[in-house]
């Protein structure tokens, strides 16, 4: 069934070969990612050329726009002509996998459409409409990018710092529609009809099932609030839930909360069984088993059992058994997320939420801003908490296959017959974390498209050489893909040499000097990334660290590139940065009994106006990279250039190819392994 949902669903309508020349497009806009002269938005395509999207389908390009664009492009339905690619992003280990997201959400192209008629789709003007309103009536609130959140769905508003901030407390969960807004939303909805129906109660015939009113128009609304939030499969669950328990109540059926939860699970994977792809139904899916099972287990007391207890049993089950996915997807966890947690889900539900609903309708009706005094008491509970700035420890990485081990542990536990043989998988966790040895130093060579990043690691200390781009002055790599990494494997970030001034270099400068003050430039370049390096020789740890160029000040950028070779005394590395051939043969004639490397990443990123033969005999490398992009307009690496690596003998890696490249070096054995190879699944190679 997952095979024939993938060819009906997932298999790119338009393979590569037919995208070679402009096709006519329709398509809806879904999403406006960016603004400015040439709008960046998602566009849902209802034709491509001759082919029609069938109705059962979603085909999504996420393009460029010029031509004769409206002046609201959200929901916008857009005809014109478009130059499209299959999509396809950067791929690195332990970062956001922007492939596998867009897999899900069936973006299949990428590229720009010349706009020349546009109209209106009336249903997602809708949900626009909607959101609008939404954003208007909580305009002036401190936390009206929080409201519009649990509103709407859409995360687009959210600060990136208050997403940390959130992350560090334990409330990430509150940015994304899940079954707790669903089920405030219903009870709300039930407890509002329930409440109509009280005051009217005297004029009411009792003949009638008010009951399937109850339910009726709690679900109405409820389904209302999880459409109108963009349908997130967490939300689906729980509104599926309230549905299968509405109709058992209605009809008299008795079904268990287990079977309630798989029969929606069920549903869903039916009609997606790539849902199963989404970490959200995970952290849905086990956080309701673990209430069910903390419930049933306080059943017995809990006629002794306060509110208070109960809450508290919830929490620290929902923390114990949501750690390992919560290490898996945040490389940490929050220390405070319990006690705030505690306080803040009855908090939105008794009191936020409701006093949300009455400030929409009292903006409306009356203008005034039921919410404005709790909203600065909220503000001035959330500066306070944020003072303290030890809410959030960073664990590292966590294995997929400690993940399942450490599930399987929970489950063997859960029962008194299957508890003695729990230490089986904990045991082997054990195993796998004593016998993983970790290697004398890495070399990682992040996939920035057309540029350099590569991060060379040992014992937990990192020399960065050079940042990647940064686009339109708000996606900086740095920030997106190395900051991360950083984070993720608990690197600190020592040195950092800039090889040059160019933007697909240097482009996250600012975002660096955001990060660590511009502390890691201090030995190579005195604090001034776009300043020339100074040449000299560090260590850290085992590793020698020499800038060997630029001995004097040529007359362009590329060739005044810092030259950087690290080695153990064994294995070396170095780093030409985009020297071309004068360079190159300046840098020979003065440092040549230095130039032998067993990794070379490739000058100027293939091109033929580097990696001169010369150059490549001196260097002879064991591994060569590419540091380039996939679309690149440039046809980078030239056949020239890899027909000299191959004459050496050399074995050659391209990061548009396969992604992240890594090596982990342990003696004199060095280990390659690339992020695509290792990353992706079936369906995205």
């Amino acid at each position: 069934m997952t095979i024939c949902h993938y060819r009906l669903v997932y298999v790119p309508p338009l393979a590569e070969k037919g995208l070679e020349q402009e096709v006519s497009v329709i398509g809806n806009v879904r999403k406006v990612i960016g603004t400015g002269s040439n709008p960046y938005v998602s566009l849902e395509l209802t034709s491509i050329g001759q082919f029609k999207v069938p109705w059962y389908r979603r085909v999504r390009a996420n393009v460029s726009l010029n031509g004769a664009l409206p002046g609201d492009l959200q929901g916008a339905t857009l005809a014109g002509t478009a130059t499209l690619r299959p999509f396809r992003s950067r791929k690195n280990f332990s970062v956001f996998d922007a492939e596998l997201y867009a897999f899900r959400n069936q973006i299949f192209y990428k590229g720009r459409v010349s706009v020349v008629d546009a109209s209106y789709d009336h249903s997602e003007r809708l949900r626009t409409s909607y959101r609008t309103w939404v954003s208007q009536a909580l305009d002036g609130l401190h936390f009206s990018w929080f409201y519009y959140v649990i509103l709407t769905g859409d995360k687009s508003a959210v600060p990136q710092a208050d997403k940390a901030y959130f992350q560090s407390l334990g409330l990430s969960h509150l940015l994304a529609i899940s079954g707790l807004h669903v089920a405030i939303v219903f009870a709300l909805s039930f407890g509002l009809y329930k409440l109509t129906l009280v005051l009217m109660w005297s004029r009411l015939s009792q003949h009638h099932n008010y009951q399937l009113g109850y339910f009726t128009f709690a679900l109405l609304l409820s389904g209302a609030y999880v459409w109108l939030s963009g349908m997130q499969v967490s939300a689906q669950r729980a509104w599926l839930m309230a549905l299968l328990g509405a109709c058992c109540f209605l009809f008299a059926r008795h079904l268990s909360p287990a079977r309630t939860l798989i029969y929606a699970l069920a549903v869903i994977l039916l009609a997606n069984p790539f849902a199963a792809l989404n970490l959200g139904l995970y952290f849905s899916f086990f956080a309701v088993v673990t209430i069910f099972m903390v419930i049933r287990s306080t059943a017995r007391e809990s006629q002794r059992l306060s509110r208070v207890k109960l809450l508290l049993y919830l929490q620290c089950g929902l923390f114990a058994v949501l750690l390992p996915l919560t290490l898996y997807s945040y490389h940490g966890f929050s220390l405070s997320s319990i006690p705030i947690n505690l306080l803040v889900i009855p908090l939105l539900s008794v009191v936020i939420f409701p006093l949300l609903l009455i400030h929409l309708l009292s903006v409306m009706t009356t203008g005034w801003a039921v919410l404005a005094v709790p909203d600065t008491m909220l503000n001035s509970a959330y500066q306070w908490l944020n003072a303290f700035p030890y809410h959030w420890w960073h664990s590292g990485t966590m294995a997929p296959e400690l993940v399942i081990l450490s599930y399987i542990a929970l489950l063997l536990c859960m029962s008194a017959l299957t508890r003695p043989f729990a230490w089986v998988p904990v045991s082997a966790a054990l195993m796998v974390n004593l016998t993983e040895r970790p290697p004398d130093w890495q070399v990682d060579v992040f996939d920035v498209g057309h540029g350099t990043a590569v991060l060379v690691t040992s014992q937990g200390n990192g020399l960065l050489i050079d940042l990647g781009a940064s686009y339109f002055s708000r996606y900086s790599l740095f920030e997106n893909v190395i900051k991360p990494y950083l984070q993720a494997h608990r690197i600190t970030l020592v040195h950092t040499v800039i090889s040059h001034d160019d933007s697909d270099h240097n482009g996250g400068l600012a975002a660096l000097y955001r990060y660590d003050g511009g502390r890691s430039l201090a030995q190579f370049h005195q604090g001034d990334g776009k300043a020339l390096c100074t040449l000299k020789t560090v260590q850290m740890g085992k590793l020698s660290i020499e800038s060997l160029w630029p001995v004097e000040t040529m007359n362009s950028d590329n060739n005044n590139s810092c030259v950087v070779r690290v080695s153990d005394g064994t294995t070396e590395l170095l780093l030409p940065g985009d020297i071309e051939q004068v360079a190159e043969q300046a840098l020979l004639a003065l440092q040549s009994e230095k130039m032998p490397s067993e990794i070379l990443i490739a000058p100027h990123h293939g091109s033929n106006t580097s990696s001169s033969m010369g150059f490549v005999s001196a260097v002879a490398p064991q591994w060569v990279v590419f540091s380039r992009g996939y679309h690149s307009p440039w046809r980078l690496p030239h056949k020239e250039v890899v027909a000299r690596y191959q004459s050496t003998g050399s074995q050659m890696l391209d990061t548009a190819t396969a992604g992240q490249v890594r090596f982990k070096i342990t003696g004199s054995e060095i280990q390659p392994e690339t992020a695509r190879n290792r990353k992706s699944f079936w369906f995205l190679r």
